[in-house]
């Protein structure tokens, strides 16, 4: 038996293969694929209904969305978010300032996720312009790459 996150590797994987040889997917379309490759996935082996629910919120977040930071930009009681690399992201809420459990799994998935942040400001973040000070929908983003 595979682990959950071996799983959602692998998922990922699939339907990455199958998005490079089609373009502009609608989200409808993208979940529609996310929610195939599960159940094919799952016919291999038994999923738990919990985890295809939870497989396939986290999978379409990592591909059309911030990935696990969409979590905490959904959450109403989330008032600032911080990225300290891959494992430091702390969270305000209710004045409050915690650590999250979770982390980035690579580098690359960060700096991705920072890219796709910037851009929605028509900005970049590269090493020769490794700071960005923007505004998204009212809130402030600081980047330091």
């Amino acid at each position: 038996m595979i682990s959950y996150e071996e799983r959602k590797k692998r998922c990922r994987e699939i339907i990455l293969e199958a998005l490079s040889y089609r373009e502009d997917l609608s989200d409808q379309e993208i979940q529609e694929l996310i929610d195939e490759t599960i159940l094919t996935e799952g016919k291999k082996e038994h999923i738990p209904y919990e985890d295809k629910e939870r497989l396939g919120k986290e999978l379409f977040h990592s591909i059309r969305k911030l990935d696990m930071l969409q979590l905490l930009v959904d959450d109403p009681e989330v008032t600032e978010i911080m990225i300290n690399g891959m494992d430091g992201i702390f969270i305000e809420k209710a004045g409050r300032l915690t650590r999250w459990e979770k982390g980035f799994e690579t580098k690359q998935k960060l700096e991705d996720v920072i890219q796709q942040i910037v851009a929605k400001a028509n900005r970049v973040v590269i090493e020769s312009n490794p700071i960005v000070d923007a505004r998204l929908a009212g809130s402030r983003v600081h980047v330091v790459l």
